[in-house]
This record gives C-alpha cells, sequence and structure tokens, in this order.
C-alpha cells in the first residue's frame, strides 16, 4: 500500500478509470496583477501553447493524451491564469466544451477573491452538467506571505471560499507552494493543519520555482534542493486528512524559462524517492493528524546465523543483512576489532559514524566494547528503514554477558532517535544517507562503520562521490571500516583520497577493507595497486541517482574501456 494516496489510482476507484486533464485557457490575465512567481503564459499548459482557441486546444489535448497515455475518460481542466466566472463569453466557452465533448467532470483553477455569488451561481448550473471540481489557489495560509508575494486575498478570504463551495457540493483541491520567500517549516506546518480542519477534497504542492521574466527573478530567493523539498513536502503530507488524494507532488517549468531551482532527478524518481522514505521510515498521510501509533506488520522473519544471533532478509534489496555465518561475529570481527576502538578509548573520547545501522549489530557491539572504557564513546548512526530496527528490537534475544539490553537500546531509538548510557550515546537520524551526510561536520568522526547492502543492490553508497563524502567527515586521524572487498569499491576509495589496508576477520566471512587518510593510520597490511581496469569505480556526481542508472553508467565505462 502506497504511503499516501495517489490521484491516479483513487481516480480509477472512484471513476472505473484515471481521468486525463484536458487544460483549456479561457482567460488571458488575472483581475489583480500577476503573483510575483507568476510566469507570463499563466501557467499554460505546454501541449497546447500553440493553439489559440479554446476548441482548438481541447482537440489538441485530447489528441495528446490519446496518443500518449491511451486516455478513456477525460476531465476538462480551466487551467491558464484566473478564469472570470461572472463573464458571459466565458461562461458561454465552458458550455460549448462541455457540449462538444464528453467529460466525466471539469476542474476549474481558481482563486479565493475571485468568487463573487454571480460565480456560485454559474458553478451551480455546471452542476447539472458535470461533476465539478474547484482547484482554488490558496499558497498559504500565512497572511504576510500574500502580501510578499502579491496574491490579493489573505488565508480567511481562502477559508470563506471553500467552505462556501463545499456547501453548494463543489469538490475543493487547494494549492498550495512550499518554499515561499521567508517562510520556514513552521509556516508549512501551519498551513497543512489549517487545511486539515476545513472540508476539502484533494490537494495539489509543488516547490517554489523561480522563473525568468517574473518579479521573483528580480532577486531570486533561497530555494529548496530535492532532499530538503522532499522532507518538507512528507511532513505536510503527515498532517492533512488521510483519506483524500494527493493530486500533485512537483510541477514543470521547461529549462529555458527556469531560474531555479535545478534538481537532477525527473519526476518519476522524485515521486519513487519520496514513497520510498515514507515507507522505510513508517510514515503515513495524515498519522501526524490523526495522532496515530498502529503500525503494520514489517514482515521480516529472523533467520539464524551460525553464531546463534539473527538477521533478516530485504526483500527490497534481495540480500540478508549480515552473513549467515554469524551476525554478531561479523559485527565484532570486521568492525568493532580492526577499528581498535577499545585500545582508542583508554586515551580519548570516541565519535563513530555508523552508515546503514541496519538492525544495529555494529553500534550495540561497539557500546558494548565500550562499556567499562576510560573514555565516552558517542555514536551517529545514519538509516532509511525504520521497520528493521522496529522488527530487530521484537526479535533479538540478549544474552546475559550484555552490558546492556539490546532490545531496550532499539526499542529507544525507534520511538525516540537516540540512546544514552553512563559513557556512552547513540543517536540516529533518518533518511537517505547521502543527503545526511552532507549535514554533518567536517573532520569530526574518528571511525566511520560502513556497512551498507553490497554494491551490486546498493551501489549509491559505494561511489567515489559518497566515499568523498565520508572522506570529508573523518579526522585526519580516523578510519573507516567496511566489510566490502570488491574492487570498484577500492577503486572509489583509491580516487576519494583514501589509503587501503585489509582485514582479516578469520572465519569464512572473507576479508574486509579498512581506509585511512594517512596510511600511518593503517595497522593491517596495505593493498597494493591493482588492475585499474578492474577497479573502475561507481560514480554519483550529484548524490541522487538511482541504483539503476549508476551500475548502467560503470557498465558503459568497463565496454568502453574494453573497445580501447
Amino acid at each position: 500500500m502506497a504511503p499516501f494516496v495517489q490521484y491516479k489510482q483513487w481516480m480509477i476507484e472512484r471513476y472505473g478509470d484515471a481521468l486525463f486533464r484536458v487544460p483549456v485557457e479561457i482567460a488571458s490575465t488575472c483581475p489583480h496583477g500577476r503573483c510575483t512567481f507568476c510566469s507570463e503564459n499563466g501557467a499554460r499548459a505546454q501541449q497546447t501553447q500553440r493553439q489559440e482557441g479554446p476548441l482548438e486546444q481541447i482537440e489538441a489535448a485530447i489528441k495528446f493524451s490519446k496518443r500518449r497515455y491511451k486516455a478513456q475518460k477525460l476531465m476538462l481542466y480551466i487551467q491558464a491564469f484566473t478564469a472570470d466566472l461572472t463573464n458571459p463569453v466565458q461562461q458561454e466557452l465552458i458550455f460549448q466544451c462541455l457540449e462538444k465533448y464528453r467529460f466525466e467532470a471539469i476542474s476549474i483553477g481558481t482563486r479565493p477573491d475571485c468568487l463573487p455569488k454571480e460565480a456560485f451561481d454559474f458553478i451551480d448550473t455546471l452542476k447539472e452538467k458535470v461533476e465539478v471540481w474547484v482547484e482554488l489557489g490558496v499558497q498559504t495560509a500565512d497572511d504576510e506571505t500574500l502580501k510578499k508575494i502579491n496574491r490579493g486575498h489573505d488565508w480567511a478570504c481562502s477559508k470563506k471560499a471553500i467552505l462556501a463551495l463545499t456547501e453548494r457540493g463543489i469538490h475543493i483541491a487547494p494549492h498550495v507552494i512550499l518554499g515561499l520567500p521567508g517562510e520556514s517549516s513552521d509556516h508549512w506546518k501551519n498551513t497543512a493543519e489549517e487545511l486539515a480542519k476545513l472540508p476539502i477534497a484533494g490537494i495539489k504542492i509543488h516547490n517554489l520555482h523561480v522563473i525568468k521574466g517574473t518579479r521573483l527573478a528580480e532577486n531570486p530567493p533561497p530555494v529548496l534542493s530535492h532532499w530538503e523539498y522532499a522532507e518538507a513536502l512528507i511532513d505536510f503530507m503527515r498532517r492533512i486528512p488521510p483519506t483524500i488524494p494527493v493530486m500533485r507532488i512537483s510541477t514543470d517549468t521547461p529549462d529555458e524559462e527556469l531560474v531555479a531551482p535545478h534538481w537532477h532527478l525527473e519526476k518519476g524518481q522524485f515521486l519513487d524517492y519520496v514513497i520510498q522514505q515514507m515507507t522505510l521510515r513508517e510514515i503515513r498521510q495524515g498519522d501526524l493528524a490523526e495522532l496515530r501509533n498502529l503500525k503494520p506488520e514489517t514482515g521480516m522473519v529472523p533467520v539464524a546465523t551460525g553464531d546463534g544471533s539473527i538477521t533478516f532478509f530485504s526483500e527490497d534489496w534481495k540480500e540478508h543483512y549480515h552473513t549467515k555465518t554469524g551476525a554478531r561475529l561479523e559485527a565484532q570481527q570486521k568492525f568493532v576489532v580492526p577499528s581498535g576502538l577499545d585500545l582508542k578509548l583508554k586515551t580519548s573520547n570516541l565519535k563513530l559514524l555508523d552508515v546503514c545501522f541496519g538492525l544495529g549489530n555494529n553500534s550495540l557491539a561497539a557500546i558494548c566494547a565500550a562499556a567499562n572504557a576510560k573514555y565516552r564513546l558517542d555514536i551517529t548512526a545514519l538509516e532509511m528503514d525504520k521497520r528493521v530496527v522496529r522488527a530487530a528490537a521484537e526479535c533479538f534475544q540478549c544474552l546475559e554477558t550484555d552490558p546492556v539490553n539490546w532490545q531496550t537500546v532499539l526499542a529507544e531509538l525507534y520511538y525516540q532517535s537516540s540512546f544514552s548510557a553512563p559513557n556512552a550515546s547513540l543517536s540516529i537520524h533518518w533518511g537517505d544517507a547521502r543527503w545526511l551526510i552532507q549535514s554533518l561536520e567536517q573532520e569530526s568522526f574518528d571511525i566511520v562503520f560502513h556497512d551498507p547492502f553490497s554494491s551490486q543492490h546498493c551501489p549509491e553508497l559505494w561511489t567515489v562521490e559518497f566515499f568523498q563524502q565520508l572522506y570529508r567527515v573523518m579526522k585526519p586521524s580516523g578510519v573507516l571500516l567496511t566489510y566490502s572487498s570488491s574492487l570498484p569499491v577500492r577503486g572509489a576509495m583509491r580516487e576519494a583520497g583514501f589509503c587501503i589496508g585489509e582485514t582479516k576477520p578469520g572465519q569464512p566471512m572473507g576479508n574486509g577493507t579498512i581506509a585511512a587518510k594517512c596510511s600511518e593510520n593503517l595497522v593491517f597490511r596495505i593493498v597494493k595497486p591493482f588492475d585499474q581496469r578492474r577497479c573502475i569505480p561507481y560514480r554519483d556526481p550529484y548524490l541522487c541517482a538511482t541504483s539503476k542508472t549508476i551500475l548502467r553508467q560503470r557498465q558503459e565505462a568497463l565496454e568502453s574501456v574494453r573497445s580501447l
């Protein structure tokens, strides 16, 4: 089940099929002038910009929808600028469109200050012919922001319009923009919570685009990166009713018109990212609005390993989290022991970064090693999947020799994202490690545990660029430990600036890798230079590419070298 109500599936359930929008322009301006973010074409649809009249626009849009999407059912969409629903000419154009073509519904984009009584009366007549939606340009619930962007109305006007339209049986879908000038997460939270109090039937959300030729472009404000917008969007959706469809989470602006932001994700990739983050972090649309604590089953079944500890199999990455030889044993022999953690804690406090916390074996083994140490151990963990932490807390069997109860630690991390002991602490950050690591301080960690799924299944955390981030956050004397000894991984480490050594944990587990900024900090055998062709690394220049893209690009690089 998707973590939020996606519009297409909602339409299929309501109408028997998805309704494809047929955009038409019946207005050429807005009654109050343009908002500071509005383009000269009033957000006119790209596929109809070459047609002049409404009927020609409809013809073009219907052909486009049927050719590209095999559309069977249609919705008339009064889109660009703000239609004057009291204007007899514009009213007649809408009637003509409805009479000439079959539409299941009509959606009218308008503003809350453009709905006098005459407009309501006209909408009532439309209801006799077709189901009516009004997409209302609300943008924000903050009056100061509304003034800044030249909206010409306040939040009270938006509330009044929503309530009045709902009383007449009209479906309301507010438009909201996140990232408007001067706004912060508190503003977005307030807008979501205010809308959640009202009888809305759907919602459209997107991030702020700065477009050439707008007043906003004269002095462009800071805009949200795709990571920042994803976090804002997810928090917003958590505060709105869980049953309404989310009709849009992003928008398009042609590259030649866009000033900012310039993302490196396509719309579909961004949608996949948001769904992944919400699913793995066990958050859903409306869960904050409803204050629900019920969680679905994780679906994770404990798998016994050779040392008596458990692991899980990930259906997402098609791998076990640990070697079948022993989950605890792997944490001890591939991470804790070769890091020299116990010796280092005899002389100073340590900061440890655990990338891909998973079930928590590596961090928990480190906390146990620090239980009687002279100095303190503070761990920062990065993890995307809350489900595995909850499943581990439910399934772990503690040992009498453990100085801390592993189940208790994991439960506290799941609910509070932190745990503290007399001489150790552990805080966990939820989300994509590629984004989270960019906010960590430079040269702040003595030890890094790097434990993602294998590079064949999760290449995004084994790239040159990600290792450059790990290099950045490590102290000059720091060391990095990982279970992997693959040549592409070591090639990426080398290109990121690391010196590389090899760990030999014993048991049938295979050798691991230790990396440092300076070879003097490598107490294990230093790896000699190796065949450059075999160690062509994975790359992710913008730290946001999909695994398929990263794998494909490396394969192309391999084929290019072979052809020489």
